[in-house]
């Protein structure tokens, strides 16, 4: 099983804590004026509390109820005798992220749409995978980018990030400006990561985010990912941070570039990130053999050999070790 605790990212960690501070504090006075209420209106407020609580607690469970009917009967779930290869991918990686209970995952049209949801209501968890989005991985027989956009959504339900009761918890956090964005951000790195290790091909997980954002299977073969995260040098610094605060999504330029870098840690510290993960899929099903996770050596290799520059001849950003590109503006180390 993976170390779900070391790939969760430093950020998450940070605004959890953060949240749950806050989350908690406003619950925990919203009970002492209940409390309050109670004792002066001589019970009255209890009985009134319990009604409305009773009536939410209905309609969140018809919510769910609703959106069971509307998955089961206008998409396909995916299965031993539906999509077997997909099926075994789920499986093994909710067996690697140790989820007692499986989610049900479905592929549906996404009426030309690229993407993939995690979902978490009372009647279940649930992943949607856009048919679209399959259609662009599977037509190039890109199995382990398949197993990084699964791998991605599974990690958010084994990292608690649909929880319904750590969602309760955090809510009054999100409420506050900026906070609940962070937040959600830093989620989506963590699962990157987890992606990443669970597909055990950084190169492949890469291109699945990739062909998220370019949605063309024709050029999906073709597109260069240093290419790509080097458009990040024209971001225009304060907009590009104007537009972060508001996202619950990185910009894809920055997702690469944190899996890029977090491979870097994880060659430079072995073990960081333990436990088996699964080849393509390429052979008969139920014949993948588990193996571990090895970061390339490469950069590695360029911080043995001392020959690299130590800040950016364009801006003077200081490179850090294993560097391979300027964070700052995007200059290709030589």
């Amino acid at each position: 099983m993976l170390n779900l605790s070391a790939l969760r990212h430093e950020k998450e960690a940070l605004y959890l804590t953060i949240g749950s501070i806050v989350g908690g504090v406003v619950w925990l006075g919203l009970v002492i004026w209940w409390l309050i209420g109670v004792i002066l209106s001589f019970g009255v407020m209890l009985f009134g509390t319990i009604f409305y609580l009773i009536i939410l607690t209905f309609v969140y469970w018809l919510t769910g109820q609703y959106f069971k009917a509307q998955v089961f009967g206008n998409a396909v779930r995916v299965s031993k005798e539906q999509f077997p290869k997909v099926a075994e991918i789920v499986e093994e990686i909710a067996r690697e992220l140790n989820l007692t209970e499986v989610p049900d995952v479905f592929v549906l049209s996404g009426q030309g749409a690229l993407n993939a949801l995690a979902i978490r209501f009372l009647s279940g968890r649930y992943v949607l995978l856009y048919g679209e989005l399959v259609d662009l991985i599977l037509r190039r027989s890109a199995y382990e980018e398949l197993k990084m956009i699964i791998g991605h959504e599974l990690a958010h339900h084994a990292l608690g990030h649909v929880s319904i009761w750590k969602n309760f918890l955090l809510f009054p956090s999100r409420l506050i400006p900026f906070l609940g964005a962070a937040y959600s951000r830093a989620c989506e790195l963590s699962a990157d990561r987890v992606g990443m290790i669970l597909a055990g091909n950084s190169k492949a997980a890469g291109r699945a985010l990739l062909a998220l954002t370019l949605g063309s299977e024709a050029l999906a073969a073709a597109v260069d990912p240093e290419a790509f995260t080097a458009q990040e040098k024209f971001v225009p610094p304060v907009m590009g941070f104007i537009y972060e605060l508001y996202a619950t999504h990185p910009r894809m330029t920055r997702r690469i570039i944190e899996l890029k870098e977090y491979e870097r840690r994880l060659a430079l510290t072995p073990g960081l990130v333990s436990g088996p993960v699964y080849p393509t899929l390429a052979g008969a099903p139920g014949k993948a053999a588990s193996q571990t996770f090895t970061p390339p050596v490469e950069p590695l290799k360029e911080i043995a050999a001392g020959k690299e520059e130590s800040f950016c001849p364009d801006c003077g950003h200081e490179f850090s070790p294993g560097d391979l590109f300027c964070q700052n503006c995007g200059r290709k180390r030589s």
